[in-house]
């Protein structure tokens, strides 16, 4: 019998002037899932706010959530219910005084089943020159939960954060612990290049990703223009062949859903198995952390 889920990325437009009403457009995105029949979703990442880490802020723990489920998202947990639908909801996490850009996928009947933390945290703490900057560092402790793999009913689930999807190492950890499907949400600024360039660079990685590590990938992002950035958008759903599936049209709220042939890894890896060809005892090298430039190679 064919393996088949339906999935979607949800992108996000920016950042509602309040979390009640961006969590408003979020019930909106999961009741039109709901009519469509989709079984897994994911959100952009810190989709309950601005992306806040493009600026210095002197006061940003507004934008961090201290419970889980988090305030305010009681009728996201009741439209996901109402769909029946698994759905990975990215937030700023408050964790035993450190804060993580965490992503948690949480199961049609509103239990919390699987739980990521951002590994590879982007940019700098303080300003290194004039213009856009990221400033994830100053406000994000790294991941440290590792890249776990949860078993759904119909599909081996993993996930990524965002700058995660420039690291071939993550995606390779998740495919090692079994992984069929990683769903990535993001928010990435063109920081001046025109969208499409942009974009291109971020579905390249993707495509690639999908490839070498014979799954499917569903990437939410964030799109439009948010405090003077615009963002890449173009959210979509890429097969382990590279194919790119489903694709955003708008540069605003839009859901890209796609009906996935799970079984196609497994016709894949019948033909050509990459896992088993690997050389571990050759990569010593991936798991030293190199010197920085003007630092002494001892």
């Amino acid at each position: 019998m064919n393996r088949t889920l339906t999935v979607a990325a949800a992108q996000l437009g920016p950042s509602s002037t309040d979390k009640a009403r961006t969590v408003e457009r979020m019930v909106g995105l999961l009741e039109e899932a709901g009519r469509r029949e989709v079984e897994l979703l994911t959100f952009p990442e810190l989709s309950l706010s601005p992306y806040f880490a493009t600026q210095v802020r002197e006061s940003w723990h507004g934008f961090v959530e201290t419970d889980f489920p988090p305030t305010e998202t009681q009728a996201l947990f009741a439209a996901a219910r109402q769909a029946g639908l698994h759905w990975l909801l990215p937030y700023a996490e408050r964790n035993n005084g450190l804060v993580h850009n965490c992503a948690a996928l949480i199961d049609p009947h509103g239990g919390l089943v699987h739980k990521y933390r951002k590994a590879h945290i982007p940019g700098v703490v303080e300003p290194r020159w004039e213009g856009p900057d990221i400033f994830e560092k100053r406000y994000f402790a790294p991941g440290d939960l590792g890249f776990p793999v949860t078993a759904l009913p119909k599909v081996q689930f993993g996930s990524l954060i965002c700058y995660d999807r420039r690291f071939s190492e993550a995606y390779r950890a998740l495919a090692l612990g079994g992984a069929e499907l990683i769903c990535i949400p993001y928010n990435t600024p063109t920081f001046g290049q025109p969208r499409a360039t942009a974009h291109e660079t971020a579905e390249i990685l993707l495509r690639a990703a999908a490839i070498e590590n014979q799954l499917f990938i569903v990437a939410a992002g964030k799109a439009g223009t948010e405090n003077g950035l615009e963002y890449i958008g173009g959210s979509e759903v890429i097969a382990p062949t590279g194919q790119v599936l489903a694709k955003a049209e708008t540069d605003g709220d839009e859901l890209v859903v796609a009906t996935v042939e799970l079984d196609t890894i497994d016709g894949l890896k019948a033909k050509w198995d990459f896992l088993p060809d690997r050389r571990p005892e050759l990569y010593h090298s991936l798991t030293q952390t190199p010197a920085r430039k003007g630092e002494d190679h001892e």
